[in-house]
């Protein structure tokens, strides 16, 4: 028992006594893995700004592309960054790292730290990356969250959900992913008039809204394909108290949602002018008097 006590104090005793020998070269090691951390971090933030503005909105699928390899490059040089001063220090402090890198030393205590969790998310990251599932900025749904892309590198996925809210998941964990803004997306609209109109007439009062938007300059370049009435203007739902059209638009990514309330605010306002009714859901109520 003094024995082993004993051979604890020697090895403690050997760490301080390296430490205390070499500690102007550790901290210079720390110093410069500081500013190698602080020159990467801006040098990220003003590539991103530089790829914003040289790259025009018309080449999105470039511009995602080019913010989310710089995303994952960045954070692959402070990894190694801290691996490699992590080494260093080691050697100053007099443990050789010799041993642990030849394979199952560093196998056994890679697992042994749970670090197979880690390697998962790594390997799904590349697999992401490489196979172009989703790019900064792209609008999301993973695991029930729907956000846009904030960050992405091989180990994690930070998403921004509508309210603010910031999601990081691990992407070991992602194993289904809808992605909203890949290449094209679509407004989907759907629009319920009384069982009394003239549905020839509703769908004549449709066509004009759909000319105008498409005359709209600031909609139109948002816009890929005409908006339609799905199914050759025919009708998706007899409803329990309307009867239901369903609009389509393509649109660029990302815009459906601005075109698919552009068209509601454009439907209820030609509705009401030409005196086309929406109804409200209603129920009938029968009442016996035994009497």
């Amino acid at each position: 028992m003094e024995e082993g006590t004993e051979n604890v104090n020697m090895l403690s005793g050997g760490f301080i006594q390296n430490f205390l020998d070499n500690w102007i070269n550790i901290a210079i090691i720390i110093g410069a893995l500081v500013v190698l951390v602080v020159i990467v971090s801006i040098v990220r933030r003003r590539l991103t700004r530089f790829f914003e503005r040289k790259i025009p909105e018309d080449r999105m699928l470039i511009r995602k592309r080019t913010l989310t390899f710089n995303s994952v490059i960045s954070n692959l040089v402070i990894v190694v960054a801290f691996i490699a001063a992590a080494l260093i220090v080691a050697e100053q402090l007099g443990i050789s790292v010799t041993p642990l890198l030849a394979g199952a030393g560093v196998a056994g205590i890679v697992f042994g730290f749970g670090a197979q969790n880690l390697i998962k998310d790594i390997i799904n990251g590349v697999f992401i990356l490489f196979e172009q599932w989703y790019q900064v900025d792209d609008v999301v749904t993973v695991a029930g969250i729907t956000g846009s892309v904030e960050r992405f590198n091989l180990r994690t996925t930070v998403l921004r959900d509508i309210e603010g809210t910031v999601h990081y998941i691990p992407n070991g964990e992602i194993s289904m992913l809808g992605n909203r803004t890949q290449l094209w997306s679509r407004a989907v609209v759907d629009v319920g008039v009384h069982y009394d109109e003239d549905l020839d007439r509703v769908v004549g009062v449709l066509e004009e809204i759909f000319d105008e938007i498409m005359n709209d300059k600031k909609y139109k370049k948002m816009i890929l394909e005409r908006p339609s009435i799905l199914g050759d203007d025919g009708i998706s739902e007899l409803g329990d108290s309307a009867i239901i059209f369903k609009l389509v638009c393509k649109v660029k990514p990302g815009e459906q949602w601005n075109i698919a309330r552009q068209l509601r605010k454009r439907i209820k306002d030609k509705f009401d002018e030409v005196g086309i009714e929406i109804p409200y859901p209603c129920t009938n109520i029968y009442m016996r008097n035994n009497k």
